[in-house]
């Protein structure tokens, strides 16, 4: 009993062990499929936890094998659901949000008669805004946000990837923007903010490579994922994983892009935000992870649920930034229920000697 005891403890660490590795494994130069195994990191983390409560009850010694497992992937847990104390933003920060709209969350209004999404932006008094999926469908549309966004001080700038808009509403001029990379209704582009004359700030806003499930498709996913013992009954179970396999490999295809980016721009004033449509335990987070700080990393807490919708119940959304900043008070809002993701937000210190403070003031 002892001894089958610590081989299943062991499996169990191995197989959250492996889970966490596939982050450095490029699935765009291995296996599409590599991209799925990911997925299961946090059932992995729950059968340790259950094997190592069972240990602590019934089998004490066999315990630190996996307390030992826990500890050793500690890196990839606080990937996934960081534990921060409370940061409230020193002054002078730069407050940043980034929203995937859901085209604005179809135009729905609020009392005022207003864009309750646009409104809800303006309301946040944010310095920079990067939005994804922002469509307006028809010029009227278009202006109506637009005239929302001058009266609260913004300059704003659009980019069309094939009908489905990606913009940044900033309170400092916008120089010019290039496109990083682009696949039909996804990519990433940057947009080159100007503070002060002399000063120029990178804004990345990515919307990476979507699964493309439908409703049908989503509510089969979430039937996998909640009757993992029964996947195989599924109808539909391969033509769902497809997909999600080829996402992740083009989303490997856009990060390499975004990569090769931040690294022609190492050493320059950069923040980066968006909708990866990837998990925390991701090649994509890994590779951005591994050149900026996660802002909901250092200072978010709990698993930061972005998407709203289905079985979905993790953060795909993030903000990053280059070593000119400390973040502060990173938060995902809850509340509002117009798109099918959440807000994401955080407060952006400049670091003595990195940044001028007086350029965000």
């Amino acid at each position: 009993m002892k001894q089958l005891l610590s081989i299943f403890c062991w499996f169990t660490v191995l197989l959250l062990w492996g889970c966490a590795a596939t982050v450095y494994i490029d699935p765009s130069d291995t296996s599409k499929y590599i991209s799925l195994i990911g997925l299961g990191f946090p059932f992995c983390v729950l059968l340790v936890v259950g094997t190592l409560v069972f240990c602590l009850v019934l089998r004490l010694k066999q315990a630190f094998i996996p307390l030992f497992g826990l500890i050793a992937c500690y890196g990839s847990l606080r990937d996934y659901c960081p534990i921060n104390l409370n940061s409230p933003p020193p002054k002078g920060c730069l407050k940043v949000l980034s929203y995937n709209t859901l085209s604005f969350g179809n135009f729905q209004k609020n009392e005022q008669g207003n864009v309750a999404i646009a409104d809800y932006i303006c309301a946040q008094h944010a310095d920079i805004v990067c939005l994804q999926e922002a469509a307006f469908y028809g010029e009227e549309n278009q202006e109506n946000i637009q005239s929302l966004f001058s009266k609260e001080g913004y300059h704003y700038q659009w980019h069309d990837f094939c009908g489905v808009m990606m913009g940044v509403a900033s309170r400092y001029p916008i120089a010019r923007y290039e496109v990083i990379c682009q696949s039909e209704g996804n990519g990433a582009c940057a947009f080159y903010l100007t503070p002060s004359p002399q000063d120029t700030l990178i804004v990345v806003n990515t919307h990476l490579e979507s699964m493309h499930l439908s409703s049908e498709e989503r509510s089969r996913y979430h039937q996998i994922v909640r009757n993992l013992d029964k996947a195989d009954e599924i109808t539909g179970k391969r033509a769902v994983l497809e997909k999600i396999a080829t996402s992740g490999r083009d989303r490997a295809l856009q990060v390499n892009d975004l990569t090769q980016f931040l690294d022609r721009n190492k050493g320059r004033k950069l923040i980066l935000m968006g909708d990866f449509n990837d998990t925390p335990i991701s090649y994509a987070h890994h590779e951005i992870c591994s050149r900026l700080t996660d802002a909901y990393r250092s200072t978010g807490n709990g698993i930061g649920r972005s998407f709203n919708k289905d079985a979905i119940y993790v953060r795909i959304d993030n903000i990053f930034c280059s070593e000119h900043w400390k973040p502060f008070a990173a938060r995902i809002d809850a509340s509002i229920p117009y798109s099918d993701h959440y807000p994401i937000s955080a407060y952006l210190q400049p670091q003595e000697g990195k940044v001028s403070k007086e350029a965000f003031h």
